[in-house]
């Protein structure tokens, strides 16, 4: 069923009325959600309720975070109602782009309720200072909120710095690692990478702790810190586990589900034929420090593919990618929509040894 929802497409109508009867009968949130997905939201309104009455979150989310739904009130008083997440709250608030002020309000003193200091401070970062919002009742919480935690007095002037320094702060104390690390494939399987696969991150101390976590399943083979600094965490000559793709259509990360043409042909784990470069970033926009540094690694790999294996890296969006055209059902805005993509190429491009 899951081939037949990528290749809906090509069905004739008789299969697609087919395809959609079974589907609906399934009650399937994930059957329900995917097929939302490949008929580009056919019947959403329908679909949607369906998919509300699963009461899947995850699935749930996702809808949301895709389709702009005539009714997303309904959806969003549910997820309030029966969510005590967290994490799940915050990516509701992230990953969502239509919400209206009112709605992501809710959402920002849901987590204060909850009592939930890191997830609360990244709210309130990415409602003041990436989405350049105001509220004077979000203002007057936040203001008690960090007097109380981080013995800091805050205005209406330097609101923006303390957010900027709380939301950072681990970055800048977080235990340097030494060495590679451990959460890796040796080798690629018998493949020459051939893409490179940017990603975003929003703070670098969190990733950089996931990275060296071993009970953590992701790395990257750079991690890029605003202010430029570079930590390589996996060796160019080993697989990292930031692209990972499956086989199996029972998963979310299934290759078939990839909008690269490159992923989708190469029936094997992703992770065996890319390398990743994390940035910290929360949309995608890089600082000039960390757009020169990117640019520097993606040269320190070009060079290394020609030395190892006399592999010409192809500069071009199709070989440049985001991990939102890998895995788009699991990720969506990553690295999201100001990543520098064309700057990027047009940079590599001025240097004729990598041309």
């Amino acid at each position: 069923m899951i081939d037949e929802l990528v290749d809906y497409k090509t069905l004739t109508n008789e299969q697609k009325e087919k395809l959609k009867t079974n589907i609906i009968e399934s009650k399937d949130a994930r059957l329900l959600y995917l097929y939302l997905h490949f008929t580009s939201g056919e019947d959403i309104e329908n679909i949607s309720k369906l998919i509300l009455d699963t009461h899947n979150l995850r699935y749930i989310r996702f809808m949301l975070r895709e389709f702009k739904i005539g009714n997303y009130s309904l959806f969003i008083d549910y997820i309030l109602k029966e969510n005590d997440n967290p994490g799940y709250l915050y990516y509701v608030l992230y990953d969502i782009d239509y919400l209206s002020d009112e709605v992501r309000i809710r959402i920002i003193d849901k987590l204060i309720e909850l009592g939930d200091i890191r997830f609360t401070i990244k709210a309130l970062y990415y409602y003041f200072v990436i989405l350049g919002l105001y509220s004077e009742h979000l203002f007057n919480t936040m203001k008690e909120l960090i007097e109380s935690n981080m013995n800091v007095i805050i205005d209406k002037d330097n609101f923006h710095a303390v957010l900027d320094e709380a939301v950072h702060r681990e970055d800048y104390t977080v235990e340097e690692q030494n060495g590679f690390s451990n959460n890796c494939i040796k080798g690629h399987n018998g493949h020459i990478p051939s893409i490179i696969v940017c990603h975003i991150n929003n703070t670098y101390g969190i990733a950089l702790k996931k990275f060296y976590d071993k009970s953590s399943d992701g790395s990257a083979h750079f991690l890029i810190r605003r202010d430029g600094l570079v930590k390589e965490i996996v060796s160019l000559d080993d697989s990292s586990w930031g692209n990972g793709t499956s086989l199996s259509d029972t998963s979310d990360v299934y290759y078939r589900f990839s909008t690269s043409k490159l992923v989708r042909d190469t029936k094997d784990n992703a992770n065996y034929y890319t390398f990743s470069i994390e940035h910290e970033s929360f949309d995608g926009s890089l600082t000039e420090e960390q757009f020169n540094a990117t640019i520097g690694v993606m040269k320190t790999i070009i060079k290394y593919l020609k030395d190892k294996y006399d592999y010409d890296f192809i500069i071009d969006r199709e070989h440049i990618i985001g991990h939102d055209e890998v895995a788009p059902i699991v990720r969506t805005k990553d690295p999201g929509n100001k990543f520098p993509y064309d700057r990027i190429i047009d940079e590599l491009r001025k240097d004729k040894d990598l041309c």
